[in-house]
């Protein structure tokens, strides 16, 4: 059975359909005014720390207040270039400012450091859109809930916000149902208990399921198809619950409270407008991590996941932070260390011996960046400098397995920092299997097969040559 199409779809456009031409022109102006707006917060900063705290009304303000403007530029330059979601987190930069502005007391070295932290992460998530990167703009939460919370505001921050607006209103075909339930007391009384033990963190499975079976029994009874596809889906986030598939944390468990009071509103007939709410749940519906076996087991969430298309969105870890973890200039120095690395090897290996000692320098340099940018892949930068060590001391060109393990390891390293992905877990484990792969292979043994990644590697590195 097909759903039934409630509206035109015009849902979003993701980043791979996109026209980045725009994007690509107004970055560097962007990554100008994020610069100039966070040296005016420290200016400021600096100012008020030299002033005595009876001169901070008299504290002249304008730095604050051009960076402010400056944020509001670069914000609508993103939403012109389409890019509204990432543009949120420069509009709650302004309004952060706006509030110090207001409040000049309270604008210390940490709002400074937050705010750039913030355009950090931002020109990072942009850079790797414009790289080809498939990233939701919701890996920037964690970045837009701390600025949100430098002016109070982070109860009212979603991850939600950040996600594209989903206009299309299909009503699904759930794969079975309960009898129809109108908003009286005997379902209340069920809600109410079942929202209690979820926002105690008791039993959450089953009362997500009972739940399920209420928001099932809702949109039975409903003849408008609004409020039908409202409650299946309630259902379908409800049943994910049920079955694992997400975790419940302090914005799922809210769902179940504003659940609850959408059905208390329309048991009075108040009128309601939960779209919001909906908009909430199909984001959940999107994140919800699967096997196989609590998939097929979830029927009514998978209903309503296949129906909507919810497998275009990728699932993001919004409690993490993946982007402004760094330095921008640190990241920019090491991408050329590596580059530098990579054309002095490909000499060395090519019978170059001139090239021994900037190499052995040049690898030292690049051991330096990964100490300083991803500790955990110390044992690579190790197992880099014992091959470069040895070369050095034999005088000669590597062997043709040393020469290949190595250019392995520098290719990695130039996909993991281009990629901008280093909060990734998996590049630690892969810098373990390369530096066992680099001792090995010094130490005489025979080069072991590529592992599919590195193919993968190889493959993708051809296919952007090409």
């Amino acid at each position: 059975m097909s759903p039934t199409e409630v509206t035109a779809p015009t849902g979003h456009v993701s980043h791979g359909e996109q026209d980045l031409g725009p994007l690509a022109w107004v970055l560097e102006e962007l990554r100008k005014s994020l610069d100039a707006a966070v040296k005016a917060t420290r200016r400021f900063v600096r100012e008020a720390q030299e002033a005595s705290h009876s001169d901070l009304g008299a504290l002249d303000s304008s730095p604050l207040r051009t960076a402010k403007q400056q944020l509001h530029q670069s914000s609508g330059a993103l939403e012109m270039v389409g890019m509204p979601q990432p543009a949120l987190l420069l509009r709650a930069m302004e309004t952060a400012l706006q509030h110090y502005v207001q409040n000049p007391a309270d604008c210390t070295e940490a709002v400074a450091q937050t705010l750039e932290t913030a355009s950090f992460a931002l020109l990072e998530f942009l850079d790797a859109i414009l790289a080809g990167k498939q990233i939701s703009s919701v890996a920037l939460f964690p970045q837009y809930r701390d600025v949100q919370a430098l002016y109070g505001n982070q109860g009212k921050v979603h991850p939600a916000d950040l996600w594209p607006i989903e206009r299309r209103r299909r009503d699904p075909q759930l794969p079975h149902s309960v009898a129809p339930l109108d908003y009286g007391p005997e379902q209340r009384k069920v809600l109410d208990a079942a929202v209690l033990q979820i926002v105690k963190g008791q039993e959450v499975a089953a009362a997500s399921a009972r739940m399920r079976d209420v928001c099932i029994g809702f949109a039975q009874a409903q003849a408008e198809s609004a409020m039908r596809i409202f409650w299946k889906v309630a259902a379908a986030h409800f049943d994910a619950m049920a079955h694992g598939l997400l975790k419940a944390d302090i914005y799922t468990k809210r769902v179940a409270s504003r659940v609850l009071m959408v059905s208390v509103a329309l048991a009075k007939g108040d009128p309601v407008a939960p779209e919001r709410l909906l908009q909430d749940m199909l984001f959940f519906c999107a994140q919800a991590a699967s096997s196989p076996e609590a998939a097929h087991a979830a029927s009514v969430w998978r209903a309503v996941y296949d129906t909507f298309g919810l497998q275009r969105h990728h699932a993001v870890n919004y409690e993490q932070p993946r982007f402004g973890r760094f330095d921008p200039a640190l990241l920019a120095q090491a991408r050329k260390r590596i580059a530098s690395a990579t054309e002095l090897w490909s000499a060395l290996a090519g019978g170059d011996v001139q090239k021994i000692k900037p190499a052995v320098d040049q690898f030292s340099l690049v051991a330096d960046s990964l100490s300083k940018l991803h500790p955990d892949s110390q044992n690579l930068a190790k197992a880099l400098m014992q091959v470069m060590h040895a070369v050095a001391t034999r005088g000669q060109p590597p062997s043709a397995e040393v020469a290949m393990e190595v250019a392995t390891s520098v290719l990695y390293l130039q996909a993991a920092f281009a990629s901008l992905d280093l909060a990734d877990e998996a590049m630690a484990s892969h810098g373990a299997t390369l530096a066992q792969r680099l001792t090995a292979v010094l130490a005489g043994e025979t080069t072991q097969p590529l592992e599919p990644w590195m193919e993968q590697l190889y493959r993708q590195v051809s296919d952007q040559q090409t």
